[in-house]
């Protein structure tokens, strides 16, 4: 059996040119996205100033979030439906881990009930481990109940329930 040089020459003949141009490439990847992220830093401070919070403000809660954008799409849409300040909804989309569901969960209590305290609903939802999932709590139980808007948030909030009728052994400690 011969074998041949050409055939091996002939199967690497094509992997060349496309490692020439990956390695060209991924500079340019790697050099575009450093500039991608730092507009997100600048259209964040500049919609947090728009909303009215100090410069300083703006720029120190922008230049410390993860992703940008998302605090300040929660920011805006929190001071657009809750009788708020900007500065608590800023603090409180700082301190969530899931900023954009914090404003679905005050945006869909907002809609579906009336609302006697708007930092309840808001210190409520930046509570809640899942923010949607309260808000229809919420509304299901408000509406299902007749009960009101703060009472429902106490009994969706409520992440514990007392033991009854267990053993004799058992000592129940606060």
């Amino acid at each position: 059996m011969v074998h041949f040089l050409a055939f091996v020459v002939r199967r690497q003949c094509p992997v060349i040119p496309f490692a020439l141009v990956a390695g060209l490439a991924a500079p340019m990847v790697m050099l575009s996205a450093p500039r991608a992220i730092a507009n997100d830093f600048e259209t964040c401070t500049s919609r947090l100033i728009g909303a009215g919070l100090e410069t300083a403000a703006a720029a120190g809660a922008c230049g410390q979030a993860l992703h940008p954008t998302d605090l300040a799409s929660c920011t805006l849409d929190v001071t657009g439906v809750a009788e708020v300040s900007a500065e608590q909804a800023l603090t409180a989309c700082q301190s969530d881990r899931r900023p954009n569901e914090l404003a679905t969960c005050v945006t869909d209590i907002y809609r579906s009930l009336d609302v006697a305290s708007a930092t309840a609903v808001l210190n409520n939802c930046r509570l809640s481990v899942l923010p949607v999932r309260f808000a229809d709590c919420v509304v299901g139980v408000a509406d299902a109940a007749t009960l009101s808007t703060a009472e429902s948030m106490n009994r969706c909030i409520a992440a514990g329930y007392r033991p009854e009728d267990v053993a004799p052994t058992f000592i129940f400690s606060r």
